[in-house]
């Protein structure tokens, strides 16, 4: 959030022009669905992570941020494993 917001701060910042991108998607995973589709995403990124800044490349900053949809005893099939229980 901070990349985000020292971005915005600049006065020439162009969000559309720049490529700003915000996706946002809810999914239903086990903990071990869960698991690997993070080890994948981790893989897509740091697949392209060394390159080189030259040529027409632009340094990118992509951050992930995952949270459940409510705390974890109020979520369907929940176990009961949270502050309460």
């Amino acid at each position: 959030m901070a990349d985000f917001d020292r971005y915005l701060a600049h006065e020439d910042a162009d969000p559309t022009s720049d490529g700003v991108v915000y996706r946002q998607a809810a999914v239903w995973l086990t903990e071990e669905e869960f698991a690997v589709r993070g080890e994948e995403i981790e893989a897509a990124v740091l697949a392209r992570a060394d390159r080189a800044g030259d040529g027409g490349r632009i340094r990118r900053v992509i951050g992930l941020v995952v949270v459940p949809d409510g705390p974890s005893q109020d979520q369907p099939g929940a176990t009961g494993h949270g502050p309460t229980g």
